[in-house]
């Protein structure tokens, strides 16, 4: 008996420990491939440029425009923050604009260290939570500020096939298009019918045991808020146990932001929506002030919209190399050759890079402050 439980009391802290290095892993991993994809485009960028191509001059520089780029800047993170906030007024009240802020910012700076943004979520999560949120709660209202980033998304891409005539595109057009259909399609799924994600969890979480002839031992589960007496719902391992109330409890969410905010989620559809316009017009600012009056502002802002909703989902981290590439096809009729790598440059720094930074520094700070904290509580029996 004795054994049993000293095994189990070493058993979780060296998972944990095992997922988190694995984490930390990957997080480098991403980081490092950031790095030496943006390090390489820009390199092939400025390589392309030839002895005789017209490039900035700094006395040619309109620094007016410098000024609207610094004003501007804040606006798609004041905006998507404030999306977040109008969810937590339903959802979980009391919880400061401030830390959705820092939400957003550890969203873009996660983003940018991980494939296809897939690690923004979590480190809007943690953040949340880290400000009062529950952590189902809080997933529940990032998923519902992503749904209306993907109505936004779907707004602009429907906008360039229809009107701007930018969607020929191909194949990455339709990764788009049905990434977002995915996406949608499963979120709607885990809000109207929570039973069937759960019994395929439970499923798969017996299946594996089976193949691995794990001891895990399975446990009884109950929707969350349920008495637990009686015959249980259903039996999983303990991870698809603790997945399983996630989608019960962002089922529960959802219905009851339906309920009490309808208006509500129009505004996150509207506030998704210009944070998106704020990204797309930030580039016209980053031409006018190199000096380039190539194009108008409306057709800068078309071919933006299309790009925002094209890259959205590029499999490399924080879209490093892609962005940079399908930036320099669609504005290849705007920007000379000898510009281009200075716009873009301009263009990730305005829109990518300050934002993420911010993100990593906020959690950061926040993950130090926790570590100090439980090092603290950590020596205080003794």
């Amino acid at each position: 008996m004795a054994d049993s439980i000293s095994r189990c009391g070493i058993q979780e802290p060296v998972e944990q420990t095992g997922s988190a290095t694995m984490a930390h892993g990957r997080l480098a991993a991403g980081g490092a491939a950031f790095l030496l994809l943006t390090v390489g485009i820009f390199w092939y960028q400025f390589h392309r440029i030839e002895t005789g191509d017209a490039t900035p001059r700094w006395a040619e520089l309109q620094w007016r425009y410098l000024v609207f780029i610094i004003l501007c800047l804040p606006l798609e993170t004041l905006t998507s923050s404030l999306r977040i906030w109008v969810i937590s007024r339903v959802l979980q009240p009391g919880l400061g604009y401030w830390t959705c802020i820092k939400s957003e910012w550890a969203n873009a700076g996660i983003s940018m260290l991980t494939p296809s943004q897939t690690g923004g979520g979590p480190g809007q999560v943690y953040m949340l939570s880290r400000g009062g949120a529950s952590v189902g709660t809080a997933l529940t209202i990032t998923l519902l500020s992503f749904v209306g980033t993907m109505v936004a998304l779907c707004g602009m891409g429907l906008y360039s096939l229809l009107v701007s005539g930018l969607s020929d595109t191909g194949p990455l057009f339709l990764a788009a298009v049905w990434s977002i259909i995915l996406i949608g399609a499963v979120l709607g799924l885990a809000a109207i019918f929570p039973g069937l994600l759960r019994a395929v969890l439970a499923a798969a979480s017996r299946a594996v045991r089976r193949l691995r002839g794990a001891p895990r031992p399975l446990v009884d589960w109950w929707p969350p808020g349920q008495d637990r007496t009686g015959a249980p719902v259903d039996r999983m391992d303990r991870l698809a146990a603790k997945l399983a109330d996630i989608v019960y409890t962002y089922r529960d969410d959802v219905a009851r932001f339906l309920r009490a905010g309808k208006m509500s989620f129009a505004w996150v559809c509207l506030l998704s929506f210009v944070f998106l316009l704020a990204r797309a017009f930030l580039p016209y600012l980053c031409l006018r002030f190199l000096g380039i009056e190539a194009s108008s502002a409306g057709r800068i802002v078309e071919t933006q919209m299309a790009l925002i909703f094209l890259i959205f989902f590029a499999p490399t981290p924080g879209g490093a190399g892609l962005a940079e590439t399908a930036s320099l096809s669609v504005m290849a009729g705007i920007v000379p050759d000898g510009f281009a790598p200075h716009y873009n440059l301009l263009w990730r720094f305005s829109t990518v890079y300050l934002a993420a930074a911010a993100g990593l520094i906020c959690l950061a700070r926040t993950l130090a402050e926790e570590t100090r904290n439980m090092l603290h509580h950590g020596r205080r029996p003794s």
